[in-house]
């Protein structure tokens, strides 16, 4: 068992604290002491890490009696909706249907049919950007304002509740700004209400939007999903959506400036985006650390170690993206033209593989190809380690990114 708390400290979003180094090389399954003071386990390597996120005996439900206090920095409160938002879903058999009908509405071929429309929001977002001048924001001005667009079209939002919809997700999703989970439930209360309200317009007004093609949906027994499994579905797509993908602009950029050598290198050669985009995805980590947390229903075993029956699991999708043996030696460095960088697991694997992977690509790939495109000569407005960087319950990101163009 280390002595040192997890989640081990990190300084940049790319830097992974040295412990996990060691600990892949001599101990790649092993047990963590919380900030509670609580035992936990943690898995370390990639093919330990894929396995794990696909064994069923692993349970995302970890606020079990007995079981170990994660301790988030959040004052926890029981009566919060955030305890029992997303229930019906979370586990099988719930999410296995959950997650067939939505495959169903949200398909790789719409994703890239949606790449399109991706390239012109960015290009409206850049030429806003270009009106006020060389200086901006990446957080504020891009990194936020694209995706909330894209999500605002996906969902059919009307544009007359747009902009109360766009609030109500930037108080939901920047976290940093909330000091307890009760802030937090009270952001998730108020995008279910819109949400409902939403759902219930869409009812009596179908379009062709992934809501409306949701509510459309029946299984294979006739029913379709609840207002309560669409109200997640909208919450769900909202965090990896417009959250998600914002942080990973953020962390994308600020890693490219940190190495002026491949961003130059992409600007030459904008063929590169697409893997560049996956070493980004592998090497610019958002998470804390908090975000794959399991509990085991049974005792498991895994690099010939025994996690018993009842322990909390945190499954490092950070550490398994620097495994050595599955990306070479140089693992921990940044390399844009990276051939191995395409397996990396930023969005998971196994059944909880995120949903919406192909249009945070399409977003990726798009904004950071055409801002490069836009701003060849992009570069810092200031000294980087200036930048302030914002952690809140389950990622890490610049809070603000000033640019130059």
């Amino acid at each position: 068992m280390t002595t040192r708390t997890y989640p081990f400290e990190r300084k940049l979003p790319f830097e992974m604290p040295e412990e996990f180094a060691w600990i892949r090389a001599h101990a790649p399954v092993t047990q963590v002491k919380l900030a509670s003071g609580d035992p936990a386990w943690l898995i370390t390597r990639y093919e330990d890490v894929r396995a794990a996120l696909a064994d069923p005996r692993f349970s995302r439900t970890i606020n079990r009696a007995g079981s170990s206090k994660v301790e988030t920095g959040f004052a926890a409160d029981a009566t919060s909706p955030v305890f029992s938002f997303g229930g019906s879903i979370s586990e099988a058999p719930g999410h296995t249907r959950w997650r067939r009908m939505v495959n169903r509405a949200f398909t790789q071929r719409q994703a890239t049919a949606m790449r399109t429309r991706i390239g012109e929001h960015t290009e409206e977002v850049l030429d806003a950007i270009q009106a006020r001048g060389d200086r901006f924001d990446l957080m504020a001005d891009f990194a936020y304002e694209l995706p909330i667009r894209v999500i605002c079209e996906l969902l059919g939002i009307p544009d007359d509740n747009r902009a109360e919809f766009t609030a109500l997700a930037a108080k939901l999703t920047r976290r940093d700004l909330q000091s307890s989970f009760a802030e937090f439930g009270e952001a998730l209360s108020g995008i279910g209400r819109h949400a409902i309200g939403l759902i219930v317009r869409k009812r009596k007004e179908l379009g062709d939007d992934l809501l409306s093609t949701m509510i459309r949906l029946r299984d294979d027994d006739d029913s379709q999903l609840t207002n309560e499994e669409l109200v997640s579905t909208v919450v769900l797509l909202l965090m990896a959506g417009y959250e998600s993908t914002a942080v990973q602009f953020g962390n994308a950029f600020f890693a490219l400036l940190h190495h002026p050598d491949q961003l130059a290198r992409l600007t030459v050669e904008p063929e590169l985006i697409a893997p560049g985009v996956e070493e980004m995805l592998r090497f610019a980590q958002m998470g804390t650390g908090f975000a794959v947390a399991e509990f085991a229903t049974e005792d498991l075993e895994f690099a010939d170690v025994t996690i018993p029956s009842g322990a909390t699991v945190f499954i490092s999708l950070g550490s398994a993206n620097r495994d050595e043996y599955v990306f070479g030696p140089d693992a921990d460095g940044f390399d844009v033209g990276r051939r191995s960088a395409h397996r990396q697991l930023a969005f998971s694997s196994g059944p909880h593989y995120c949903l919406g992977a192909a249009l945070a690509r399409a977003e990726l790939q798009e904004g950071i190809g055409r801002l490069l495109a836009r701003f060849p000569g992009l570069r810092p407005d200031g000294d980087l380690a200036d930048v302030v960087l914002a952690s809140n319950l389950f990622t890490f990101y610049p809070r603000a990114l000033p640019v130059l163009g």
